[in-house]
């Protein structure tokens, strides 16, 4: 949707971020002199009344609870096409998840996080609410007079605890909901929700989300020296037994606090500083290609949010590659038959083996990337046989880029791998890209997705 000037009397600034269901603005109050950010429905759902009554709730629940630890909400109203939005708290700082981004936090610093996040969790249990989507990136960081002030937001899948039998879809994001969360008609209870905050204090703690359930690598072992008590509370709350992890928010949230006050919590530099990669400048491609960055090469292949960018000339392209990738890479590999029958060239790889990319016994993580003449759908110019596990598919559609996506969470026990197609609107070239990951990362896809540049 184009930018509006108004909605009602708060004067929209710019966008914020757009999901599914909903674009954020930010916008100000004149008449009070005060920013706030106003949710709105997508143009796309305004006739499914079962979505707007969820948009609808969402506003209810938010302005019942009324609580510190909450975005909270201060006016619905209605377009004139019939979408509802809402006027919200305006967050100053971002998300967990961008602070997450910039790099290893202190210990102390994410175990404060994780607190203030588990008291809005525990607000919400108290008022007999599920969230069902808790994960970095919806928990919003407001500036407040006393210093930073943590929000739980998006409130979109919240649904009652005396409605929790009869929930008949699955709901959540992969990486961070609850293994019975992905069970459509599954019973769930307050403990779908320790999960999710056990996925995000894992994240927190050790600067990447959880593998798939069931969890078996301590934070400990990828961020040495940490308390065994938080280890062992991270890892319980990830239980895929339910009655294995604390009894609900408050539970949880008790635990970390009561291990952040401990004299002997750990105080000295964070790890990275200690048992950092030593770093290599990225030498020897062809004239045709520029790398503008410095890179760390991996063994394992785990890649971070801080993506460096590339350009190739000769590709047309310019991308962002994360840094576990950036150290091997392939200016011409051929692409896969079905899409290369669609068109396209070879293609540019940064793989931690780009020898292996096309294996299926010992695949390679990293990106790869080419153009395709046209405006090609995914399922004309991608092979939906490459992986035997089940495939999800999703929508792209944001500022510059509309496709889609399909994502194999786990591609035959070798990690995940996720085909996209995308195209900008209006010109005649299609940008196909295959993300392979040792674990499942939609969020580092769609980071990888909107730092695409066709030249």
């Amino acid at each position: 949707m184009s930018q509006p000037e108004a909605f009602g009397r708060y004067r929209v600034i710019r966008r914020l971020g757009s999901g599914s269901f909903a674009t954020v603005w930010l916008a100000h109050d004149d008449l009070l002199n005060y920013p706030v950010a106003i949710k709105v429905l997508a143009e796309n759902w305004a006739h499914q009344m079962d979505i707007q009554h969820r948009f609808l709730e969402e506003a209810r629940i938010l302005r019942q609870t009324d609580s510190t630890w909450l975005v909270a909400v201060h006016d619905v109203d209605v377009l004139p096409d019939g979408r509802p939005y809402m006027v919200m708290t305006y967050a100053d700082q971002g998300s967990v998840a961008d602070l997450v981004r910039r790099g290893q936090l202190p210990l102390d610093e994410a175990l404060r996080l994780l607190t203030e996040i588990g008291q809005g969790i525990t607000v919400l249990h108290n008022h007999g609410t599920i969230h069902r989507d808790i994960k970095p990136s919806n928990v919003l960081l407001q500036s407040s007079p006393v210093g930073q002030r943590v929000l739980v937001a998006d409130l979109g899948f919240a649904k009652s605890i005396d409605e929790a039998s009869g929930f008949t879809a699955a709901a959540g994001t992969p990486g961070y909901m609850s293994p019975e969360q992905s069970i459509p008609g599954g019973d769930l209870d307050v403990r779908s929700d320790v999960y999710s905050l056990g996925a995000v204090a894992y994240e927190l703690i050790t600067g990447r989300p959880p593998s798939r359930p069931p969890v078996r690598i301590a934070p400990g072992r990828i961020r040495p020296g940490l308390p065994p008590a938080l280890d062992e509370l991270i890892l319980s709350a990830l239980s895929v037994d339910r009655e294995s992890r604390p009894a609900d928010a408050k539970t949880f949230t008790d635990r970390v606090r009561a291990i952040r006050m401990a004299p002997d919590l750990p105080t000295a530099d964070p790890w990275w500083r200690r048992y950092r990669m030593p770093w290599y400048k990225v030498g020897g491609l062809a004239a045709a290609l520029t790398v503008m960055t410095v890179g760390v090469t991996t063994s394992v292949g785990y890649p971070g949010m801080d993506l460096r960018p590339v350009r190739s000339d000769d590709h047309a392209l310019e991308m962002g590659v994360p840094l576990a990738w950036i150290g091997a890479f392939d200016t011409d590999l051929e692409a896969r038959p079905v899409t290369a029958d669609a068109g396209a060239e070879p293609g540019l790889l940064f793989a931690t083996d780009t020898e292996n990319w096309h294996s299926t016994a010992h695949p390679s993580y990293g990106l790869y990337a080419t153009v395709i003449p046209g405006v090609q759908p995914l399922t004309s110019i991608a092979d939906r046989g490459v992986c035997e596990g089940a495939r999800t598919e999703r929508l792209v559609h944001d500022d510059t880029w509309e496709g889609t996506v399909w994502d194999w969470p786990d591609c035959d026990g070798n990690g995940s791998l996720t085909i996209a197609a995308v195209h900008e609107s209006g010109v005649a070239r299609t940008v196909y890209l295959e993300v392979r990951q040792p674990d499942y990362r939609p969020d580092l896809v769609d980071e990888i997705i909107s730092a695409v540049t066709l030249r």
